[in-house]
């Protein structure tokens, strides 16, 4: 079956070509900019708003490798239109046949069409109840979703899946074209991303290392001592962290860790950085935040993490685990920060107040 385009529409040849020519430079700029972002959260925000305009279609979310060993591909919580609670429940694996017939098939495939292939041929695993239950999950998003494979270095690193179109047609060919063009452009951004995340983020929390954290705090001090504008730092430590280790175990305390990381990143808006500055002590660097905005971010924080609930997934003690925080806050101050260490020192008197305060409490400096 031939596959509607945008010339059988009633549309003139000039107008076609025009809208063609258009595409090309959007794909021109698009390369430019997906492959200068190395920030891999806004790096997919930009990938699934550009295919949802270009395709005028209301859901688009993106499968990717959340860590570098891990042996399939889930579907990133940065979706959009998709009503699901839990993005990281929908998981394709590598050896799903799946992943074999959209890294071999010439055009991109609809789940209808893969439904099809999956009924035709008996004799493939694609006719296998485990390979239809990755099927019946991505029906679970839209019973018509197009898949289009992201595809860097011979192998499948991401699929980006779009639902239908607003006006209900089908995809044209020249709209698949289009995407299939953006999703090369996007998996070689995607793991251009990817190596600049492992050199920067630490693997267990998601937060920035501490060497990037000291690189960018410097900046953050030139850039506000330039401009004039504020710049604030927060430090947070969790409150009898030690506890969770010796009364459950590292592995425990290693998920608070990362639960807590969680809610510092979800913080963290626009330049804000959150980064694992030791242990279990975190910090944020908040450009352009004063010292009272920079107090109610951390008091915002400060009473997330006190509603937190985490699980307790082993035989020892409570099932739901309470944690709490101190944070400390200073605001950069031109002549007395001369250094990194100046401000960070601050902050840190602060968060010691905040320790000896009595805990879960947020102090400036």
């Amino acid at each position: 079956m031939q596959e509607p385009t945008a010339l059988s529409q009633p549309d003139t040849f000039i107008e076609h070509y025009e809208r063609k020519i258009h595409s090309q430079k959007q794909l021109i700029e698009l390369s430019k900019a997906l492959n200068s972002n190395l920030d891999l959260r806004s790096l997919i925000d930009s990938i699934l708003n550009v295919s949802i305009a270009q395709s005028r279609c209301l859901q688009a979310g993106i499968y990717l490798v959340p860590e570098i060993d891990h042996h399939g591909l889930v579907l990133n919580e940065n979706v959009v239109g998709f009503e699901i609670d839990d993005p990281s429940a929908f998981f394709i694996p590598y050896k799903s046949d799946i992943i074999k017939l959209l890294s071999e098939y010439p055009t991109l495939l609809t789940l209808t069409e893969i439904k099809n292939i999956a009924d035709a041929t008996d004799h493939s695993s694609l006719a296998q109840v485990s390979y239809r239950d990755v099927i019946k999950q991505l029906s679970k998003l839209s019973s018509e979703l197009l898949l289009i494979p992201l595809k860097a270095k011979g192998r499948i690193n991401g699929i980006l899946v779009m639902g239908p179109k607003s006006d209900g047609e089908a995809y044209f060919a020249e709209e698949k074209a289009f995407l299939s063009d953006l999703a090369s452009l996007a998996a070689i951004a995607v793991e251009n991303a990817r190596l600049y995340e492992l050199a920067t983020v630490d693997m267990m929390t998601k937060l920035k290392i501490h060497h990037f954290f000291q690189t960018r705090l410097r900046e953050e001090m030139e850039l506000s001592r330039e401009t004039n504008k504020p710049l604030s730092l927060l430090l947070t430590d969790i409150d009898h962290f030690k506890k969770f280790n010796d009364t459950y175990g590292h592995q425990i305390g290693d998920l608070v860790l990362k639960e807590v990381a969680k809610v510092l990143i979800q913080t963290a808006k626009g330049n804000d950085v959150a980064a694992r500055y030791g242990g279990e002590e975190f910090a944020l660097i908040a450009p352009g935040r004063t010292r009272d905005e920079a107090l109610a971010i951390a008091e915002k924080y400060r009473e997330k993490i006190e509603k937190l609930s985490v699980k307790n997934p082993s035989d020892k003690g409570e099932k739901i685990l309470k944690v709490t925080v101190s944070v400390g806050v200073a605001t950069f101050d031109f002549d007395a920060d001369h250094e990194n260490k100046h401000l960070i020192e601050r902050t840190d008197q602060a968060l010691y107040a905040a320790k000896h305060g009595g805990r879960n409490r947020v102090e400036a400096k």
